[in-house]
C-alpha cells in the first residue's frame, strides 16, 4: 500500500503535475488543504486534484478563503488584487470540490489510523515548526492517540515524536520557505514514512504570474513572487525560514 500526502500546493500546478507523474502508483492521496490561493494556476490545479482517485482531502485555510473572500478583506492591497483576480477567474465547477473539503479529524486511510490537520489551531500558535516547543505540536490533535498526526501549514518537512505520537508535516508541494527549488510532499509504504521532494520546471507558473494584468499596478510584489518561488522562499528570505534552510530542511 503505497499513500501519497501533500500539502500546501497554493496554486502550483507544475509542482503538483511533477509529483503526481512521479508517484502514479499511489493507492490512495492525502491532501492537507490550501490548494489554490495564492497562485496563479488555480483552474490546472484544481483540474488535476480532481483526478485524483481515492483521496482524502480536509481544508484549509486558503481554501477557506475562497469560499469566503471577505476573510481577505483587509489584506495589503497586493494581496487583495492577486485573491480577487484568481477568485474572478476560477472555473465555477471547482467550489463544489472545495466546498467538499473535509474538517479536521481522524481517518483510517490504507488502514493507518492517523490525524489530519491542517495546521492551524484557533488561538493557538500561527504555526508548528521543527523548533516548536511539543506543546505546540500537541494542540494539532488534542484528545487524540491516533499513531500519526499529519499537517501542513508552515511548508518545512519534518517529523517529530511525541509520547509516541509521530508528528508528520510533509512539506509543501507549490512554495518551498527553506531556499530550494523543490517540490516537497510524503509516502507511507508499507506502513513506513519518509519525506520526499522532486524537482520541477517553474517557467510557466512565473508565465501565468505575468500575464495577471491587474497586478501591473504592484510590479515590485510581483518580483517578490517570483523571486520567492525561483530561490525557495515563497514569502520571503528571512527567519526562521533561512535558519531552516541553513540547517538542511527542505
Amino acid at each position: 500500500m503505497k499513500i501519497l500526502v501533500i500539502s500546501d500546493i497554493h496554486g502550483n500546478s507544475e509542482a503538483l503535475a511533477a509529483i503526481l507523474r512521479k508517484e502514479h502508483d499511489a493507492d490512495r492521496t492525502v491532501f492537507l488543504g490550501d490548494s489554490v490561493l495564492s497562485g496563479p494556476q488555480s483552474n490546472e490545479t484544481m483540474a488535476l486534484l480532481q483526478g485524483i482517485d481515492n483521496g482524502t482531502f480536509i481544508m484549509g485555510n486558503h481554501d477557506l478563503e475562497m469560499l469566503k473572500p471577505e476573510i481577505f478583506a483587509n489584506y495589503p492591497a497586493p494581496w487583495r488584487v492577486l485573491n480577487n483576480w484568481i477568485i474572478d477567474h476560477f472555473d465555477p465547477v471547482g467550489y463544489e470540490f472545495l466546498r467538499n473539503l473535509q474538517s479536521n479529524g481522524e481517518y483510517e486511510v490504507g488502514g493507518i489510523r492517523m490525524y489530519l490537520n491542517h495546521g492551524t489551531v484557533e488561538g493557538g500558535p500561527r504555526h508548528a515548526l521543527p523548533n516548536s516547543p511539543d506543546s505546540h505540536l500537541l494542540l494539532l490533535a488534542e484528545d487524540c492517540d491516533s499513531p500519526y498526526v499529519l499537517f501542513g501549514h508552515s511548508h518545512v518537512q519534518f517529523t517529530r515524536v511525541i509520547n509516541g505520537q509521530v508528528f508528520i508535516n510533509p512539506g509543501s508541494v507549490g512554495q518551498n520557505r527553506c531556499g530550494r527549488q523543490l517540490a516537497c510532499y510524503g509516502l507511507f509504504e508499507e506502513g513506513e514514512f519518509r519525506h520526499c521532494q522532486v524537482t520541477y520546471d517553474q517557467t510557466s507558473w512565473l508565465e501565468a504570474l505575468d500575464r495577471i494584468r491587474t497586478l501591473d499596478e504592484f510590479p515590485d510584489f510581483r518580483e517578490r513572487l517570483k523571486d520567492g518561488l525561483i530561490r525557495g522562499y515563497g514569502v520571503g528570505e528571512r527567519e526562521p525560514w533561512t535558519q531552516f534552510a541553513a540547517e538542511g530542511y527542505c
